[in-house]
């Protein structure tokens, strides 16, 4: 049986099980030598209009529109049979190879890029999702935290649920991304996945139906790590908690904290408290740069391609902070170089920083109510919605190119994610959904 290393997964295609030979590990095999396990449900239970389905088995036997396979963001395939990156390759030759070529030309683009092909002959789509650069790997020099490869890989896990719905198909089969060698925690994989998925069901609209599955192909693997934690997972959704966090009086921050307010699993709310924070370092980051006068634009502060993550956002913003001059008029530059420059709250903010790695890695973390408490102190969150009396009101739509609201569908408000060639794209927050603006237009979007 091939073995499922975590960033992908293998095995024999349900269509080369009828013909004299089977693919095993590359070599031609007698079929009578290899024991064909078919797909085992382990789970399947309905949403509003999704449909979740946990299984074991191969993922290219999944009865599905679309399949998901983890990638280097060079999008080259790998030659290692035991990843589904390798069994694309094998299965389907070099045209999806091709196809990817095409779009990177060549270039390592960001961790978080999520590229389309056709699906062969066997699906209508493949979803190819980078979650690391080539030469970051876990434990070497200059290497991504835990949390940085957990938050790519749920944006990735977003865009392919959103282009799924965006292009009618019905139903895609996801991989356990991230729980191989990057040992990222097989639980908070899965509260990803479902919170994902969960947002999706809340956006979709009368006959919009879609399944979505997960499927995880060594069965030990299965039974020992996530099939003992699924048990756990069912009970713990019924032992949620609720965790409420001071309004700040800034709309996009309001919005994910009134997620926070929904019932939750515990480990899931300590994380999305630290992303609360993360969205608040980014809004003092922006923020403090509009202070600079001429206030530089994200071209100039960050790589073409590359989401800046929680580390570079905090380093920026305190040299800015630094830099910036006395008494800016712009609302909020003030107050938030106060803190940045603050011991005080600069510990609590890496205590933060710490505990979302733990989460992300499954490692011990603090209880709730102290990860509450280390989020507010280090935003000095009681003091935000003050801003505005001491300061010029929180116009947001002067926010550009930092902070923009779509056009369409619905006039989303989205904080700056990363920047393109041809367009600059946004992240909604409370949604994870994304848009993109053309560069040339960014800075009349309103």
């Amino acid at each position: 049986m091939l073995k499922n290393n975590g960033e992908g997964s293998s095995g024999a295609s349900r269509r080369t099980l009828g013909r004299t030979n089977v693919v095993v590990r590359g070599a031609w095999l007698d079929p009578n030598t290899v024991a064909y396990k078919p797909m085992n449900i382990i789970h399947r239970g309905k949403l509003k209009h999704v449909e979740l389905t946990f299984a074991v088995g191969d993922l290219f036997d999944a009865d599905v529109d679309a399949i998901v396979s983890s990638e280097q963001t060079d999008f080259v395939l790998a030659g290692n049979l035991e990843s589904i990156s390798g069994q694309i390759w094998h299965r389907y030759g070099d045209s999806i190879q091709q196809e990817l070529d095409a779009a990177t030309k060549g270039q390592v683009l960001g961790a978080g890029t999520v590229l389309e092909t056709s699906g062969a002959k066997d699906f209508a789509r493949i979803f190819h999702a980078g979650f690391h650069e080539p030469d970051d790997w876990p434990g070497t020099p200059g290497a991504s935290q835990d949390a940085d490869y957990f938050e790519a890989i749920g944006s990735c896990t977003r865009q392919v649920l959103n282009s799924i719905r965006a292009q009618g198909l019905s139903s895609v089969a996801f991989p356990l991304i991230g729980c191989g060698l990057f040992r990222l925690d097989e639980k908070m994989l899965i509260f990803q996945l479902l919170d994902a998925v969960e947002t999706l069901d809340a956006r979709l609209q009368d006959g919009e139906d879609i399944n979505v599955w997960l499927v995880i192909r060594d069965r030990a693997q299965f039974e020992s790590a996530v099939g003992v934690f699924l048990e756990l997972l069912l009970r713990a959704r019924r032992e949620m908690i609720v965790a409420q966090i001071e309004r700040s009086g800034v709309p996009i921050l309001d919005r994910f904290a009134a997620r926070l307010a929904q019932r939750s699993n515990e480990d899931w709310a300590k994380w999305q408290l630290c992303r609360f924070a993360e969205i608040a370092l980014e809004i003092m980051c922006y923020g403090l740069i509009r202070g600079i006068s001429p206030s530089p634009r994200p071209e100039s502060l960050f790589q073409e391609g590359e989401a800046p993550t929680f580390g570079v956002v905090r380093e920026l913003a305190l040299k800015v902070a630094v830099a910036l001059p006395a008494k800016a008029n712009v609302w909020g530059a003030n107050f938030f170089a106060s803190i940045l420059k603050n011991e005080a709250t600069a510990r609590a903010l890496e205590a933060v920083n710490t505990q979302r790695n733990n989460l992300a890695h499954g490692r011990t973390s603090l209880p709730l109510a102290e990860i509450k408490e280390l989020v507010a102190r280090s935003l000095q969150l009681d003091a935000w919605a003050r801003i505005s009396e001491v300061d010029v009101e929180l116009r947001l739509a002067d926010w550009n190119p930092w902070v923009v609201t779509s056009s369409a569908p619905i006039g989303q408000t989205g904080v700056f994610e990363r920047w393109q060639k041809n367009a600059i794209r946004y992240l909604v927050p409370e949604t994870g959904e994304v848009f993109k603006v053309p560069r040339n237009s960014a800075a009349s979007v309103n």
